[in-house]
């Protein structure tokens, strides 16, 4: 007779296994790549320190669409110009302002 406690601990230290050898395959190619880049640094083939379009990038103007602060029709509270309500009573600020 089959125990299936027995094939699920086979079962389940296949998958380890097999996730493991993924795993390692995929470590050792970060670390191909890293050494490569390494190599490349020190030959002059690529530059130290590269520019990073995503941050270094000015920060946003906050009155770069031209707007003016609105003022709450309720309240009377200044807000900023590409607020939809009020950030004091919640009230729609309208096309205008």
């Amino acid at each position: 007779m089959v125990d299936f406690g027995t094939v699920y601990l086979v079962a389940t230290g296949a998958a380890l296994l097999l996730a493991l050898g993924v795993g390692l395959r995929v470590l050792v190619g970060i670390f191909r790549d890293g050494r490569e880049r390494s190599r490349k640094r020190r030959e002059g083939e690529i530059d130290r320190y590269t520019e990073d379009p995503v941050y270094d990038r000015d920060p946003p103007d906050p009155d770069a669409d031209g707007g003016t602060p609105s003022t709450c029709p309720q309240c009377g509270a200044e807000n900023e110009s590409e607020f939809t309500y009020c950030h004091e009573c919640a009230a729609p600020l309208g096309p205008g302002g």
